[in-house]
């Protein structure tokens, strides 16, 4: 539902099932793996730009196909409600900063001897900031 709201758009969220015999050979009758791999889990649905579920509905236990008409003014509809571009944004309460310095995505720590860590703000401001 959230990927609808958020990209003004419809989704269709397919999920696998979990069947009894799928738990048994999973969890060997290990009541905390089953647990954390219930039976069923579906739960497959079209969502709409506004977020809500629309057309066909499945039980969480149930396989099948789901089905929805579409109306394709939503997507207007809810891109105009919505502001992602910050239009209405909060400067004093959010902002974002890019550091545009390279910076390497992989370092070796086998000798910590040259390494040397290099901030443009203290620490102690950033924990001062964060109190």
């Amino acid at each position: 539902m959230l990927y609808a709201v958020e990209g003004s758009c419809f989704v269709v969220a397919a999920c696998a099932l979990v069947s009894k015999e799928q738990q048994d050979m999973l969890c060997e009758g290990d009541p905390q793996r089953e647990a954390l791999c219930p039976v069923g889990g579906g739960y497959t649905k079209i969502y709409a730009p506004d977020g809500q579920s629309i057309g066909t509905e499945l039980a969480d236990t149930e396989e099948g196909i789901v089905y929805a008409d579409v109306d394709l003014s939503m997507i207007a509809y809810a891109k105009a409600a919505a502001d992602p571009a910050g239009h209405y944004s909060r400067p004093d309460v959010t902002r974002l900063l890019l550091n545009s310095k390279p910076q390497r995505p992989v370092m070796q720590f086998d000798d910590t001897s040259g390494i040397e860590v290099v901030a443009d703000t203290p620490a102690a401001e950033i924990v001062e900031a964060a109190e």
